[in-house]
C-alpha cells in the first residue's frame, strides 16, 4: 500500500481574530491524498509525509502553528481523500502570568510572579537576638531547638529560547543565588524548577519553564554550633576534658581552639546548595 500527496496543497481560508487584547492569524489548507488501498485508515491518510504535524508544522508564513489536521474519504472515489488542515497563531494558553498586552517573541517577555508562602522547619543555633544556643557554661544542648517559619514564595513561569539545554534547566534546580538579586542579598533565594515543557507558544517555539523562589531572610546555608571532643593545639588534636578528666564535648572557637568556660561555641556554615547567577531570570 502506497499513499501520496496528489498536486500542490492548495491555501483554503485565512483570517484575523482579536483573543482578548490579541489579534489571532488563523488559515486553512487543503491537500489530496490518494492511497492505493480502499481500506486505508483514517490514521494512515493523517500519517502521510507531507501532511502537517499538529503542534508542529509552521505555516508557510511562519504566523501560525498546526492545530488539527481532518481527513475525510471522497464520496465518489474510495481512494481519495481530501485533507485539511488549520493553523492559529495563538495555540496555547498563555499560563505564565506575561502581561496580555505584550507581543512578539515571549522569550523577552517579563513575567509576573504569584506571591504565596510556605512553612520551614530548622534547628537553630542561635535565638533572635544573635544569642548562640548553650547552657551557662557554654556548652552546646543535647538536641538543637526547632524553628517552624512562615517564608515568602515566589511563583512564575518564564518563556525561553529553544537552544537552553535540559542539563541547564535541570543544572538550575534547588540552587541559591550567589550575587544580590532582586535587592535581596546573595544565598538568600532558593530557586525550584517545577516544570518545564518545550511547545509553540504564540507562533514560537520556546520553553516554557515553570518557577518558585522562596525567600529565606537569614540565607540557606547549614548553621551548626561549633562543638566536638577534641580542639586544636599547636596544630595538634587534644580531647577535650573536664578538671576532673573526663573526656567531654566542648565549644570551639571556629578555629579549632578552645572557648573559655562560660562563653558560647562559635556558629559554623555550610554551603547546602549550589549558589549560581540568577541573570537568566526576567522576573
Amino acid at each position: 500500500m502506497s499513499i501520496t500527496i496528489l498536486g500542490e496543497t492548495r491555501e483554503g481560508s485565512g483570517s484575523i481574530r482579536k483573543q482578548g487584547k490579541r489579534l489571532v492569524f488563523e488559515e486553512q489548507y487543503s491537500y489530496i491524498v490518494q492511497t492505493t488501498d480502499k481500506t486505508t485508515t483514517r490514521l494512515a491518510v493523517l500519517s502521510t509525509p507531507g501532511i502537517p504535524r499538529v503542534g508542529l508544522t509552521l505555516s508557510a508564513g511562519g504566523f501560525a502553528i498546526c492545530q488539527s489536521v481532518t481527513a475525510n474519504r471522497d464520496a465518489v472515489n474510495p481512494v481519495i481523500w481530501h485533507v485539511t488542515a488549520n493553523f492559529a497563531s495563538d495555540v496555547q494558553e498563555d499560563t505564565s502570568g506575561a502581561n496580555e498586552s505584550q507581543s512578539g517573541d515571549p522569550t523577552v517577555w517579563q513575567p509576573i510572579a504569584e506571591l504565596s508562602f510556605e512553612t520551614f522547619t530548622e534547628v537553630v543555633a542561635e535565638d533572635q537576638s544573635g544569642t548562640a544556643i548553650a547552657n551557662s557554661a557554654g556548652q552546646p544542648f543535647g538536641s538543637g531547638i526547632s524553628l517552624t517559619r512562615t517564608l515568602v514564595r515566589y511563583d512564575f513561569e518564564q518563556f525561553e529560547p529553544v537552544s537552553t539545554s535540559i542539563d541547564t534547566i535541570a543544572g538550575r534546580n534547588e540552587t541559591v543565588n550567589s550575587g544580590t538579586f532582586q535587592g535581596k542579598a546573595a544565598k538568600t533565594l532558593k530557586l525550584t524548577v517545577r516544570s518545564a515543557s518545550l511547545g509553540y507558544y504564540y507562533g514560537y517555539k520556546v520553553w516554557r519553564i515553570a518557577y518558585s523562589m522562596v525567600y529565606k531572610p537569614d540565607d540557606w546555608q547549614l548553621k551548626v554550633l561549633d562543638v566536638g571532643n577534641c580542639y586544636l593545639s599547636g596544630g595538634t588534636l587534644q580531647p577535650y576534658l573536664d578538671d576532673q578528666g573526663n573526656r567531654i564535648v566542648g565549644g570551639l572557637n571556629g578555629s579549632g581552639g578552645q572557648v573559655t568556660a562560660g562563653n558560647p561555641p562559635d556558629i559554623l556554615t555550610f554551603d547546602k546548595f549550589e549558589a549560581i547567577s540568577f541573570s537568566f531570570l526576567r522576573v
